[in-house]
């Protein structure tokens, strides 16, 4: 990285910081661009260089990341089985350092009482997906029911870790938490997957 793309690294960064300290203090609708600009020492001009609107700030940290799991499944041994290959990714996108669960656990809080960036996030994980489900595509040699799936089930796993390190008083770190789902998912009696239900007749009856 060039001095450059450092210098505009540390100005997100600084305009990221101020977005969520702003929210964190006085509620994400209240906060604006220009109080964000005042904060992080640059014109209000320099914010709309990098971000659209104040949306695309809060939203920073996870839409940098969108195609990374698609991207580490990539990386893996292309003779690897491609569900190891998903565990192996799982695991990458999960081991995080105390610092950036921190970091994420702020953000989430902040998107949790924030109904427009919300509302935007679930674009976010539609485009992880679908990037999600083309890079299994390409290693699989299955049918597009069950690349989706893969992909489907792939995100439910790292979405089910997070809410557990936000939600619970267990200290299970986010990566061990889905290798205990990703365990049970395998265990196969007694796995909370869903049967296929009988027909029913024109009763509406099984």
């Amino acid at each position: 990285m060039g001095l450059r793309e450092k210098k505009a690294e540390k100005v997100r960064a600084a305009i990221y910081e101020a977005m969520i300290a702003l929210a964190e203090r006085d509620g994400y609708e209240a906060a604006t661009v220009e109080q964000v600009a005042e904060r992080a020492e640059v014109a209000v001009s320099t914010v709309y260089r990098y971000f659209a609107n104040k949306d695309a700030i809060l939203l920073d940290p996870i839409e940098r990341t969108v195609g990374l799991l698609a991207g580490r499944l990539r990386a893996r041994p292309e003779t690897e089985d491609v569900a190891v290959s998903l565990g192996w990714t799982v695991r990458a996108a999960l081991d995080m350092s105390p610092e950036e669960l921190a970091r994420l656990r702020r953000l989430r809080a902040q998107l949790d009482r924030a109904p427009g960036p919300r509302a935007r996030l679930w674009d976010l994980v539609s485009r992880e997906r679908l990037l999600l489900e083309d890079a299994v595509a390409e290693r699989s040699g299955r049918d597009q029911l069950w690349n989706a799936a893969a992909a489907h089930l792939t995100l439910m796993i790292v979405g089910m870790a997070h809410d557990h390190d936000r939600e619970s008083l267990d200290e299970t770190a986010p990566a061990d938490y889905a290798d205990r789902i990703i365990m049970m998912l395998h265990a196969g009696a007694g796995a909370p997957i869903p049967a296929r239900a009988p027909r029913a007749d024109q009763d509406g009856r099984p």
